[in-house]
């Protein structure tokens, strides 16, 4: 066998392990507050969209429990739908909208940070 075919493992820091867990629990906390906001408010399209929203979020939480970069990117870019209120300026924004602000940070910083490296290279 030679050295390339090998598997290769990858190995993660715990740094970046940790903030994925955190990113993870905010966005499984933010899915169920926006999908909590049904039986606080009345039936509008608003209220069902974002709890079509919570939805996906929730969904996106299973897949960062995961190692790849997708759900990272996916999850970002539905915390994007959140800064059109906050860059309005009228109004200071729901607590979620805060929230997913905070995920958006989280998740463009673990998307940026350099690939983790594996084990094969890791000895070398």
């Amino acid at each position: 066998m030679q050295k390339s075919d090998a598997p290769m493992a990858l190995v993660i820091t715990p740094v970046k392990t940790t903030l994925r867990q955190l990113t993870m629990l905010l966005t499984l906390t933010l899915g169920t507050l926006l999908i909590a906001r049904l039986w606080q408010s009345d039936l509008s399209v608003t209220v069902l969209v974002d709890a079509g929203r919570g939805t996906l979020f929730l969904l996106l939480a299973l897949g960062l429990m995961g190692t790849r970069r997708l759900s990272l990117i996916i999850t970002g870019l539905l915390c994007c739908a959140a800064l059109p209120p906050l860059l309005s300026g009228g109004t200071p924004g729901q607590p979620s909208d805060w929230l997913a602000l905070l995920i958006l940070v989280l998740c463009a910083g673990l998307s940026l940070a350099p690939a983790s490296r594996s084990v094969a290279e890791k000895a070398n």
